[in-house]
């Protein structure tokens, strides 16, 4: 099994109110024209709006239960006809194509833990695109002071409702292998149900966090040229103090 399998459906309730990014990935899929590939897409949150601007997406995933959530989303909104839902590996070959723009949101890639695996998924995402075609990475950017600070804590997160009305409360755990560049990650998911009975859903994963020039490098050997690194969807300049690394790099 998945480890988000068990908790797919608090993950999508957990994110499916969050559209920040969306708006600077329209504009990409606007400047590039399609089709698109998301990459470990999920439950189909950015995916979905992206078929519902007009363009074709693919997207893969490894967890079945996040592709059964997406391909739930797409049928409510009558959009299945446009959109290829996979369950697949991004170190894998990706199927279809070629794409014009090729994206792995919200810290998805940091779920590859090693050199190889990275460069393997990179290698995969440029024999997926177009010649000149966009990848576009959102990654966290990692802050020594922080990490230190959330090592070995428990944190409540938020609070928020399912649709059968459950209220369910996230807790997040993290473990910090600075030398390793590893954050190991705990989600604690507390439903109340409408029994008054108290569940926990839990599932444990790994997380690399990569650093600006070691991105740069990583692209440059799969064949990137990186165009531009953003600290926010606004497009600010990405500084130290940046809560997040975005970045768009080109196939050459």
């Amino acid at each position: 099994m998945h480890q988000y399998d068990p908790i797919a459906h608090f993950y999508h309730a957990d994110h499916a109110s969050f559209e920040d990014d969306i708006p600077f990935y329209r504009e990409l899929a606007r400047r590039t024209g399609g089709p698109l590939l998301e990459a470990m897409c999920g439950s189909g949150r950015l995916l979905v709006p992206l078929v519902q601007a007009g363009y074709r997406v693919t997207g893969i995933d490894t967890s079945a239960e996040m592709i059964e959530i997406a391909q739930e989303q797409l049928a409510a909104a009558d959009l299945s006809h446009a959109a290829q839902l996979a369950v697949a590996d991004i170190c894998a070959n990706i199927n279809g194509g070629p794409y014009a723009l090729a994206i792995v949101a919200l810290n998805s890639f940091m779920h590859l833990t090693s050199a190889n695996a990275q460069l393997t998924a990179l290698a995969n995402l440029h024999a997926a695109l177009k010649p000149g075609g966009l990848l576009a990475l959102d990654l966290f950017n990692p802050n020594p002071r922080l990490l230190a600070e959330y090592d070995n804590e428990l944190v409540f997160d938020k609070q928020f409702n399912m649709p059968d009305g459950a209220v369910v409360q996230k807790f997040v755990a993290q473990q910090i292998d600075a030398a390793a560049q590893i954050n190991y990650v705990s989600f604690f998911y507390d439903e109340m149900g409408a029994d008054g009975l108290l569940r926990r859903h839990t599932t444990q994963f790994p997380m690399r966090w990569i650093y600006r020039n070691e991105l740069e490098h990583l692209l440059a050997r799969a064949g990137f040229a990186l165009q531009q690194v953003y600290g926010s969807y606004e497009l600010d300049p990405f500084r130290s103090d940046s809560d997040i690394m975005l970045a768009v790099a080109q196939r050459v």
